[in-house]
């Protein structure tokens, strides 16, 4: 036990000087989206390009530069990406999900494409629905199988209030409906989903009357039938949540962020982590400044929680210390969106007022 503390502490110490350093960005053209997986070999980058349209690229950090994978992602390249998200699979492959415009009206396409060494390959079908429904929020991680499940706001549950977020599953031609995580008296939204040991499925998600929500985590048992993970998250009960972000340790246990209203000033930045059945909050508000907090992003270093996120279109960053939270220092940004980080938190990326930014603690 003594030595694992100690050596916790050195890592915790050795985070504490690492240094930032910008890496040269993949790309010059006008960006809005970013998202980083860790690869082997080096952390993978996709962005959306902003032109006529938003198109999908990706490029992988080799040490010195990047090298392009493939070119444009987009189903169609003349549609527009939304929503984008990253995945590693077991076997080490990065996996890149979007939304994406069908050309036909009133149709939104969720997609979802693996990295195979040499190209993007769909291995499942894409998820069509209405605008009105599927335009709202979804995730995605992959299953031990090596194919993606995936967490989904639908408006069409029987007997529902309002939307309501449910597992989907492939079973190797289309996709089946699976358990609503929500209580139907009340609306479900914005799932983050992580599959983790053993491809368990873990969620957080909202659950409320939209004006007031509640940060909520289910996770699948082995026999496939899906919990509560104790009691919602909010450090005040049914008030306005927003974009809760989830992380699996190691050994399973889950971390979560969210945006909460702050009844005494600006929407605050928040952080709890899974202990056995209970909650422990990581502090206080993670975010002080007086702007509202948004588009927060999370991951877990070797030794630590570090959170990223918006305020007024200014990039921020901080790490759990195990008492507090610290902030990190950044290089000013403006007109910021589409914050994120590594997994491991190496790695942070964001579009600088359309300009694509990437850093590395070293």
């Amino acid at each position: 036990m003594h030595r694992r503390l100690t050596g916790l502490l050195l890592a915790c110490l050795c985070t504490a000087h690492a240094a930032l350093r910008e890496l040269p960005a993949p790309s010059k053209v006008k960006t809005e989206l970013t998202t980083l997986a860790n690869v082997a070999g080096g952390p993978v980058l996709a962005w959306t390009e902003v032109g006529i349209n938003r198109q999908v690229r990706a490029a992988q950090w080799d040490g010195q530069t990047w090298q392009a994978l493939g070119g444009v992602i987009n189903e169609d390249p003349t549609f527009n990406a939304a929503q984008l998200s990253s995945r590693t699979d077991r076997t080490g492959r990065v996996w890149l999900g979007w939304a994406e415009d069908a050309g036909i009206a009133h149709v939104d396409s969720w997609l979802m494409s693996v990295w195979d060494g040499q190209a993007w390959v769909r291995l499942t079908g894409a998820v069509r629905r209405n605008l009105s429904d599927a335009g709202r929020s979804r995730s995605f991680d992959v299953l031990p199988s090596g194919i993606p499940a995936l967490a989904w706001t639908d408006i069409h549950v029987q007997g529902a209030w309002g939307a309501s977020v449910r597992s989907l599953r492939w079973n190797g031609q289309t996709w089946l409906q699976g358990t609503v995580l929500n209580e139907l008296k009340y609306a479900g939204f914005a799932p983050d989903l992580r599959v983790g040991q053993g491809g368990r499925q873990t969620v957080a998600f909202l659950e409320g009357d939209y004006a007031r929500m509640n940060v909520v985590v289910a996770q699948q048992g082995a026999s496939g039938n899906w919990r509560r993970l104790g009691q919602p998250l909010n450090r005040h009960p049914d008030t306005f949540t927003a974009t809760p972000k989830l992380a699996l340790s190691p050994w399973g246990a889950a971390i979560v962020a969210w945006i909460e209203a702050d009844p005494q000033g600006p929407d605050r930045l928040y952080v709890s982590r899974q202990t056995g059945q209970a909650w422990q909050a990581l502090g206080s508000t993670v975010s002080t400044g007086a702007g509202a907090a948004e588009q927060p992003a999370l991951a877990l270093t070797p030794s630590s929680v570090r959170v990223a996120w918006l305020e007024n279109g200014v990039l921020h960053a901080a790490e759990w210390r195990g008492g507090d939270w610290r902030a990190l220092g950044l290089p000013r940004t403006q007109h910021a969106t589409g914050p994120s980080l590594s997994p491991d938190g190496q790695f942070l990326a964001v579009s600088d007022g359309g300009k694509l930014r990437v850093w590395a603690w070293e």
